[in-house]
């Protein structure tokens, strides 16, 4: 877990340490991940993914110990003939090299689902946009503004005639017009090239 809070970020919160542990143990199922026991011998004890779907609550977020393994469990004698009675002392673990490559998978397949899917930011503040174009028609239907005039013009009409927190940009303007232009075909949107001096 401290390995996927690092690469992943900060997985304390219930939903986020869900997923983490759900993607953890879909891991191990898939043979992608190794997990072990940590007690106090030497060597760590390699655990198959059978087993562990066979130990209650391991899996589980709220859990993640051997304490509720009981004597009706097909595994209990097996455990207990390794480590005898107090399973307290036993702890899951992975290793980190495979955890901070699963982490790094996931992310790189979450970045493809979100631009695969348009996921992306927009620029010219589109908000703000959809603001501005209802003015800047306004202003040409009152001829206040024409192509021929500049965008600083047309960017002081737009903001004394709406009502923003704060100015609009003469950018915002001008793409925001572009937009107009590139969806309706309309002229009366369509800049005029700027002369040469």
């Amino acid at each position: 877990m401290a390995k996927l809070r690092q690469t992943e970020g900060d997985v304390a919160d219930g939903q986020a340490l869900d997923d983490a542990i759900s993607e953890l143990w879909h891991a191990v199922d898939s043979g992608k991940v190794q997990s072990f026991i940590i007690v106090s011998r030497p060597d760590p004890l390699k655990l198959s993914a059978a087993l562990t779907r066979g130990i209650p609550v391991l899996r589980s977020p709220r859990g993640r110990g051997f304490t509720h393994l009981r004597p009706t469990n097909p595994y209990y004698r097996q455990f207990a003939a390794w480590f005898g009675p107090d399973f307290s002392q036993l702890t899951v673990a992975f290793r980190e090299e495979e955890v901070t490559n699963l982490a790094r998978r996931l992310v790189r397949a979450r970045r493809r689902t979100g631009s695969s899917a348009g996921i992306k930011k927009s620029t010219g503040r589109p908000l703000r946009q959809g603001d501005v174009a209802p003015i800047i028609r306004e202003v040409l239907a009152s001829k206040k503004w024409t192509p021929a005039k500049s965008q600083k013009a047309l960017a002081q009409e737009v903001n004394r005639r709406g009502k923003f927190d704060r100015c609009v940009s003469d950018d915002t303007v001008t793409r925001t017009l572009d937009r107009l232009y590139e969806e309706t075909g309309d002229r009366q949107f369509q800049r005029l090239p700027r002369k040469c001096r």
